[in-house]
């Protein structure tokens, strides 16, 4: 087994009672990742790390040492890692990518309390990963934060230094009103073995245990009181090359201006804040009645948000910011301006409390709409409980929403609660209240077995979509689930995981749904490959969210397998694989290939081949109002990116997409009295091809500043088409006339920097 040993370090004063006292030192520490400075030998030492993945928690003395100091600016982390040069794997990954390399992952509590956390990662190669940890333990990558790394390689080992300012996040410091009293920052480290996918933690938890916040080792220190005033200016401007184009060119201009008076409190402002969503999204072909979820890259809806977080299931959101400068209530604008936001957090020992306000551009017709979120939350070691409320004005429609939520969490070393009451009320015509429940319950019976249990119910009258997320209403969704994994000594596997997952599902009337029962079978090889064997049972019921506002019908149950194979990371080259057989439809079949390519040239570059194609004769699809069709269709997906480092601050990126959907009506039913009807000489085939293309240079002058040049081109056709027609032209050549006549060929220039 390859060898690793890994030094933390987090800069601080140290007494001889606590690990930070009060004193100031100048650390003196050069970020070059050598850890060569003398200071680094004062630090309290870790010696002892643990097997996390697979968990069979043994301890290593000779996989990791820690040391930890810092100073008023900030805290300092530093891994050395002894592992000889043939053995390890050197790569970069642009911002927040797939990181294929070996890495460090550190999570850093500021508050020491659970409230939430903080991710960073750092490849061997000076590649970066960030996040936030809400205290539910789910992850928001979203997130930018302004911290610095930098990394050192020699014969037998790699090393790290990270450098994460006070000032970065929010976060409750007991000091703030007593300079004599010490905070506790919780950190919880983690190595990543690339050739084997082994993970080693300074603690026996990982974030799928309920209790890794109560587990984090503890670092007493004495955080100094700190104010902050950021000013991130931006500009960008915009030239159009396409015929559609309404305006050959546009530019705009805004700012972000963040106030701290303290660790604990920070006021946000920003005017004009469409800044940050550069990347174009990816493709989306989408013929359900459920809406594409979406992420949000904007600063000022990245920053914080954690504490606005209501966890409930299936993804249900009361705040999805991407709802925020959206398409304009009177169809005019596709990004409706932004005129305002305004954002204010306090985050106390036991209280935290937030409130933000945003208002769009009111356009000629009076379309823009206004946006208004208030949350308190109370919280102690193992508990919080705590409310939030929307509020949403559309004046143009003459439509406002009201949704609010109470939610509570509770963890201890097995048992995990977290549950949230929901309600809506929308004036929009006549007024519309709804309500619903969500609830999760886990108990953990050792670090691989656990087992969890769910509950969502949201009535017909539920309806959060103004500024929240939600896949459907009237529904009433339960699910239990069973994790068990089993760790072998064998020279060929490290471990098997089985999960098996029961689900019901209903409207709220008590009408059965469609509902997948799930077992997954995961082999972990010794050489880091994995195989995933999938075996699911869709059991039959009523199809009441098909679209088109179409009546329910009755469809048979179905049975899905799937195996995929995953290669080890280790080499220039790696690939996965994946082929699915299923029942899908009425009577109908279909076959699903997978396979994705990668390819590392250089340190510095990656190049990604994925490829996904689905054939079969049973997708069903409304066709119109109270009608449903089943296709026969051919589904293919071609993605392609580059990435890599021109110079130490120069990045390129590029992303080419291309799908080709060819839908065969082969039956159409008409719906009456829930039963299906055929209707013969009906024919409702269609393709829809579309194109996405964007080339980025990103040039990094520091935390928040970056300049951008971005060129993006793209197309699209659907047409609804005779039978015999559909699949008459050549997937590559539709490809090319898509990019020939582009809906959309532009140059983007977008700079910000921070002061």
């Amino acid at each position: 087994m390859k060898q690793y040993y890994l030094a933390l370090c987090i800069s601080g004063a140290l007494s001889s009672q606590a690990l930070w006292a009060n004193q100031t030192y100048n650390t003196h520490i050069k970020l070059n990742g050598r850890l060569d400075e003398a200071l680094w030998q004062t630090a309290r030492q870790f010696n002892r790390f643990y097997q996390v993945v697979p968990a069979t928690l043994t301890e290593h003395t000779d996989k990791v040492h820690a040391r930890v100091l810092s100073d008023q600016s900030g805290v300092y982390i530093g891994i050395i890692n002894y592992q000889d040069e043939a053995s390890r794997q050197k790569q970069f990954n642009i911002q927040d990518a797939f990181m294929q390399a070996e890495f460090n992952r550190i999570v850093v509590d500021f508050a020491g309390d659970g409230s939430g956390a903080y991710e960073f990662a750092v490849t061997l190669g000076g590649g970066t990963q960030d996040a936030v940890l809400t205290p539910q333990l789910t992850k928001d990558s979203d997130w930018d934060g302004d911290w610095q790394s930098a990394t050192f390689e020699a014969e037998d080992h790699w090393s790290t230094e990270v450098f994460i300012p006070w000032h970065t996040v929010s976060f409750y410091n007991p000091a703030h009103n007593a300079d004599s009293e010490l905070g506790e920052i919780g950190i919880s480290i983690q190595l990543y073995d690339l050739s084997k996918n082994y993970i080693y933690a300074n603690q026996k938890q990982t974030t799928s245990n309920s209790d890794f916040f109560l587990a984090m080792p503890k670092l007493a220190s004495a955080i100094p009181s700190h104010s902050q005033l950021s000013f991130v200016p931006y500009f960008s401007h915009q030239q159009h090359f396409a015929d559609q184009a309404p305006d050959n060119s546009d530019s705009d201009v805004g700012f972000d201006l963040f106030y701290k008076p303290n660790h604990h409190q920070k006021l946000s402002v920003a005017v004009n804040p469409d800044f940050g969503q550069v990347d174009s999204d990816e493709v989306d072909i989408n013929y359900s009645a459920v809406e594409t979820l979406r992420s949000d890259k904007r600063p000022f809806f990245t920053q914080d948000i954690a504490v606005f977080n209501v966890q409930a299931l299936q993804d249900t959101k009361l705040i999805h910011t991407r709802r925020i400068g959206a398409g304009s209530d009177d169809g005019s604008e596709f990004i409706t301006p932004i005129d305002l936001a305004t954002r204010f957090v306090h985050q106390g020992e036991t209280l935290q409390m937030g409130a933000f306000a945003v208002k769009e551009k009111d356009l000629d017709s009076d379309a823009g709409k206004r946006f208004y979120a208030a949350r308190a939350k109370y919280r102690q070691k193992h508990w919080q409980s705590g409310l939030l409320a929307t509020y949403t004005d559309r004046p143009w429609l003459d439509r406002n929403a009201l949704t609010m939520a109470w939610d509570s969490q509770y963890q201890s070393a097995t048992w995990s609660f977290q549950g949230a009451l929901l309600a809506s009320q929308v004036e929009h015509v006549s007024e519309q209240t709804g309500n619903g429940a969500s609830m999760q319950l886990g108990y953990q019976f050792s670090p691989n077995t656990s087992l969890e249990g769910r509950y969502l119910k949201l009535n017909k009258r539920f309806n959060n979509s103004d500024l929240g997320y939600s896949q459907r209403n009237n529904w009433q969704y339960s699910e239990a689930k069973l994790s068990h994994a089993i760790n072998t000594q064998s020279h060929w596997l490290a471990r098997i995981k089985h999960s098996l997952t029961v689900r019901y599902e209903a409207d709220s009337e008590g009408l059965k749904l469609p509902a997948r029962q799930a077992y997954l079978s995961q082999w972990l090889l010794a050489n880091g490959g994995q195989v995933d064997f999938h075996i699911d049972r869709i059991n039959g019921g009523w199809q009441d969210n098909i679209g088109r506002q179409s009546q329910a019908f009755e469809v048979p149950g179905n049975w899905e397998t799937r195996v995929m194979y995953i290669s080890p990371y280790i080499g220039k080259f790696s690939w996965a694989a994946s082929f699915e057989y299923d029942q899908e439809g009425f009577e109908g079949s279909a076959q699903q290939y997978a396979v994705d390519l990668t390819w590392l040239p250089h340190p510095n570059w990656t190049l990604k081949f994925n490829n996904f194609y689905r054939t079969g004769d049973g997708w069903l699809v409304a066709s119109d109002t109270d009608q449903v069709t089943q296709y026969e269709r051919d589904f293919f997906v071609n993605k392609i990116q580059v990435s890599g480092l021109i110079t130490d601050r120069l990045e390129f990126s590029s992303t080419l997409e291309w799908a080709v959907l060819e839908a065969r009506s082969d039956q159409v039913f008409a719906l009456q009295d829930h039963q299906r009807q055929l209707l013969n000489g009906v024919d409702t085939s269609f393709e829809d091809r579309r194109l996405s293309s964007q080339f980025k240079l990103r040039y990094r002058m520091g935390a928040l500043s970056d300049l951008f040049l971005v060129y993006r081109r793209g197309a699209a056709t659907g047409d609804r088409l005779p039978r015999s027609q559909i699949g008459s032209e050549a997937w590559l050549e539709s490809a090319k006339q898509l990019w020939q006549a582009p809906m959309q060929d532009s140059v983007l220039l977008k700079v910000r920097y921070k002061f």
